[in-house]
């Protein structure tokens, strides 16, 4: 009875252990920012072999706001890195962008994101992307985090920044 007891109670350790290792870190505390974008302005470059093709990029920007009064000037670029065979309809593309909050305040994002396999085309709506946040200045210095963004229905798009403190 004690060695039956004995296991149940190691199992349960290492149990506990395995739990613990699916959870690569752990944070104080988030603090979270809720941006709108508008409509952005986007510029395609067909770029390297004509049409749909590695290394094409669409430079964007566009104003974002919040109910509590933040608002400042979203400015990116997206390349394409992963074109699909002809059976896939969605592509890799790689995002960096710079949320610029004025007086050298900044969030800077960068990832990857899946996008309809049309050239020039904007993600899905109403499907989140996820990226992480890589850095910032001013009372962004060290940022860290990162950024869940979702089309809305008009093309305007919906930003949490989660940072980690």
């Amino acid at each position: 009875m004690k060695k039956l007891l004995l296991l149940l109670v190691l199992f349960s350790i290492i149990g506990c252990n395995q739990n613990e290792k699916k959870i690569p870190h752990s944070h104080n505390a988030i603090t979270s920012i809720k941006l709108h974008q508008e409509l952005p302005e986007i510029v395609h470059l067909d770029l390297g072999i004509e049409g749909n093709s590695h290394g094409d990029l669409m430079a964007f920007d566009s104003v974002f706001t919040n109910d509590k009064g933040m608002m400042g000037m979203l400015s990116g670029y997206i390349t394409t890195v992963d074109i699909p065979n002809e059976t896939e309809i969605f592509e890799d593309r790689m995002v960096h962008m710079v949320f610029d909050f004025e007086e050298a305040n900044t969030i800077v994002v960068g990832g990857k994101s899946v996008y309809p396999k049309i050239a020039g085309s904007e993600f899905k709506k109403q499907i989140p992307q996820v990226r992480a946040v890589i850095g910032g200045t001013g009372d962004y210095m060290g940022a860290r985090g990162q950024l869940t963004t979702t089309r809305n229905e008009d093309g305007t798009y919906e930003h949490l920044i989660e940072l980690m403190d």
